[in-house]
């Protein structure tokens, strides 16, 4: 893969102002949090909807957006109970678990009442929720009523460990890959990536592992390490699985947001898809 400087600093001046909002939307409230992964969501889904239309789909784009924005309130309305220390009553609880398969079932009924009747339809609006609004409901998930911390305050820690982990992983693929790479990891589906350049991105992310520990401590040094690998390993899958759906449907790109970057789904897709395994992880160790 050969270094193109042009192409590199197109990518960078784009990076720093996405770096700027991001950053600022993740640091500064729970609210701007929230605020900043709905609209993510809602624009991820449109383009992931635009993308199942290249592939002859009619996914119900409204539906889909209204059950993003159930999630949404969905977690912020338990979430909260939890960080005031108030039960949940059951019969809420149950209310809301069964809400989201029943929304899900409505869809068919959708389906009599237009002309053809397509279960890729269907498919594709629920796979949109799966793909694109449930990491999200995990990230807010990932941000108040911690256990772990003295001060149950709004703690954006681990999530920023992600982003920054996820950065790594693809500056340090990027130019291992462009200067070493032989291997291929993927030609068909991304050409451009190689082993030495996956590699290389997983040692960094461990290496910085070390600086995130430091900086943000209120997780253990081999926690960070433990999410630095998934993060590192999933996102790079979650950016192939990304790079399939876009040859799937013939487009270059998702979206056109960010000059150099793409759309959304181009820029969140690793941490999309690294998003539920590191909930789990943390899950797993007790520490949600």
């Amino acid at each position: 893969m050969a270094f193109h400087v042009k192409t590199f600093y197109t990518r960078a001046t784009t990076a720093l102002v996405f770096v700027a909002l991001l950053l600022g939307c993740v640091w500064y409230s729970y609210y701007s949090f929230i605020a900043f992964f709905t609209v993510v969501g809602f624009i991820g889904l449109y383009e992931f909807y635009k993308i199942t239309e290249k592939l002859n789909a009619r996914p119900h784009k409204i539906a889909g957006y209204i059950l993003h924005s159930s999630l949404i309130l969905g977690v912020i309305y338990f979430r909260n109970l939890i960080f005031l220390e108030k039960g949940i009553p059951v019969h809420i609880f149950l209310a809301f678990l069964f809400l989201i398969p029943s929304a899900f079932l409505f869809l068919f009924v959708i389906e009599l009442f237009r002309k053809e009747s397509a279960l890729q339809n269907i498919a594709f609006t629920i796979l949109a929720l799966v793909y694109v609004s449930a990491p999200c409901v995990f990230l807010i998930s990932m941000t108040i009523g911690m256990k772990i911390y003295t001060d149950p305050a709004f703690i954006p820690q681990r999530v920023l460990g992600m982003i920054f982990f996820i950065w790594i992983n693809d500056t340090g693929a990027y130019l291992v890959g462009s200067f070493i790479g032989k291997h291929k990891l993927y030609e068909k589906i991304s050409p451009n990536k190689t082993w030495e350049g996956t590699l290389g991105g997983i040692a960094l992310c461990i290496a910085l592992s070390f600086v995130v520990a430091h900086i943000f401590p209120q997780l253990a040094l081999k926690h960070w390490i433990a999410i630095s690998v998934i993060v590192a390993v999933f996102g790079t899958l979650g950016d192939l699985v990304e790079s399939m759906l876009k040859r799937m449907a013939g487009v270059k790109d998702s979206g056109k947001l960010m000059p150099g970057h793409g759309g959304v789904l181009d820029r969140f897709d690793s941490l999309f898809f690294a998003t539920p395994f590191v909930f789990c992880y943390l899950a797993l160790m007790g520490l949600l």
